[in-house]
């Protein structure tokens, strides 16, 4: 009776490492498709538009941003292009508002709070044909303003993507979040340029303001914006352009912390549920499965201790390893990362870590943003 037995729960492990197996081979073709993507966005080389027909408002809708701040005034200060900014205040309690009025660039308050709103009232005001949006914690070149509009113009636009990238690359740490970050950049560029996705991110974005979507943001969410607007602008036949022109690129730093990663990260998949794309959705799903299958494997090997198990178990961490060695090499490559080879290995599970880590914030309802709790 326990050969009977030893005989299923062998039959069972292996089914299950087939199904292990299976959905590893759903991520290699899915990191496939966004190398092959990312592969085919051509270096453009537009020429320079006439800067004097041209109109552009800069809107950074802030809270608590009054450190940051300045330095993006700065840089906006010094574009090489005639640019309008106004700075829209979420109810700041560091003195955001008097900062930005300081540096001698329009100042509004939002009237209702949270980023949405403030987006919508700033949009309001603005009258020039293009608009963009920064987030306050975000540096950029001088050329920056020229890039996403020439861009614009010359690709016929509703809207660009400007790639965002996190600097410096100090330690281990800070290179992960790089590698991660860089990672949904080219999910991102790749899928936005194979007009298969409809994302990006507010902290780089421009769009033609009479075709922005304002109806279409969801004000009870703190997150979003950004990709609601895209979806909407796609269903109403826009055109979306990506823009990874380095002169183009935003940089902001990392989080500090674990938990504030897993905040942000629980910020961002909290909107995943009422997003209507179907390539997001799907990718969320089977990142989600390839986690839960690693961490279900390993519990199993550690349970077991059984050498066949724990080389089942080992095959399958080896097997994402493998994958995501492609993948980042691509990510170090167009984001100028200086990695070690010991950041390929350790990847795979603090990448595990951090998912598991936002998965936890969201099911505790501990995910919070500038101090609001969503």
């Amino acid at each position: 009776m326990s050969a009977f037995f030893t005989a299923m729960a062998w039959a069972i492990s292996m089914s299950w490492w087939f199904v292990a197996l299976l959905i590893l081979g759903g991520y290699a073709w899915v990191v496939h498709t966004w190398v092959q993507r990312w592969k085919q966005i051509s270096e453009q080389s537009w020429s320079t538009v006439d800067a004097k027909r041209l109109g552009l408002t800069v809107i950074i809708p802030c809270r608590n941003e009054a450190e940051n701040l300045p330095h993006l005034l700065e840089d906006l200060h010094r574009q090489n292009l005639n640019i309008e900014i106004l700075v829209v205040d979420d109810g700041s309690e560091d003195g955001t508002a008097e900062v930005a009025a300081a540096a001698g660039v329009t100042v509004l308050s939002s009237p209702n709070p949270g980023k949405k709103s403030a987006l919508l009232a700033g949009i309001q005001q603005t009258k020039t044909e293009w608009v963009a949006t920064l987030d306050a914690d975000v540096r950029i070149g001088e050329s920056w303003a020229k890039t996403m509009v020439t861009a614009a113009v010359q690709q016929e636009a509703t809207a660009v993507i400007g790639s965002v990238a996190l600097s410096p690359h100090l330690d281990a740490w800070d290179r992960f979040q790089a590698l991660e970050y860089g990672a949904m950049m080219v999910w991102i560029g790749g899928g936005v340029h194979a007009k298969g996705l409809a994302m990006g991110s507010g902290a780089n974005l421009l769009f033609k303001r009479e075709d922005y979507p304002t109806d279409s943001l969801t004000l009870s969410l703190a997150s979003g914006d950004d990709t609601f607007a895209l979806e909407a602008i796609r269903k109403n036949e826009g055109r979306l352009v990506w823009q990874g022109d380095v002169r183009a690129r935003a940089i902001t730093s990392g989080a500090t912390s674990w938990a504030a990663l897993w905040t942000q990260r629980g910020r961002w998949a909290s909107k995943t549920p009422h997003l209507k794309d179907e390539e997001t959705i799907v990718i969320a799903v089977l990142v989600g499965a390839v986690q839960c299958t690693l961490v279900v494997w390993s519990l199993l090997a550690a349970l077991a201790l059984t050498i066949p198990i724990g080389l089942a178990m080992l095959s399958l961490w080896i097997l994402k390893m493998a994958i995501d060695y492609r993948l980042l090499r691509l990510v170090a490559s167009a984001f100028e990362i200086q990695v070690k080879k010991q950041d390929f290995f350790e990847f795979a599970p603090r990448y595990v870590v951090l998912v598991l880590g936002a998965w936890m914030q969201i099911l505790r309802q501990k995910v919070v943003w500038k101090g609001r709790r969503i």
